[in-house]
């Protein structure tokens, strides 16, 4: 996988993890297959140590992700668009997440 594909498919994950509407189960998967990932972004790193600390107390807002990033000293991380959609056949598959480890 070429450097911007794995890009998008990190950020594309990121995405899931912080959709609500996705179920959790399947976030908590994601979450787990992610932990053993080596992201090419060091932005997407930072976000989901945030999100993986996030996530096991339930629900979290976007507010609540960008003070929690500010708290451990990354104030300037624009958390909105984790907070866009993630597209269908952008999402990333469990084969897909593996590539980077």
């Amino acid at each position: 996988m070429d450097r911007e594909a794995q890009f998008s498919t990190e950020l594309q994950a990121l995405r899931v993890l912080c959709d609500e509407t996705m179920p959790r189960e399947d976030r908590e998967t994601l979450m787990h297959t992610l932990s053993h990932h080596s992201f090419i972004e060091p932005e997407h790193e930072i976000v989901f140590a945030s999100v993986r600390t996030l996530l096991p107390r339930g629900v979290f807002s976007l507010e609540q992700l960008r003070v929690h990033l500010n708290n451990r000293g990354f104030p300037d991380i624009d958390v909105e668009k984790y907070f866009q959609p993630a597209q269908p056949q952008d999402m990333p598959s469990r084969s897909a997440d593996k590539t980077g480890s």
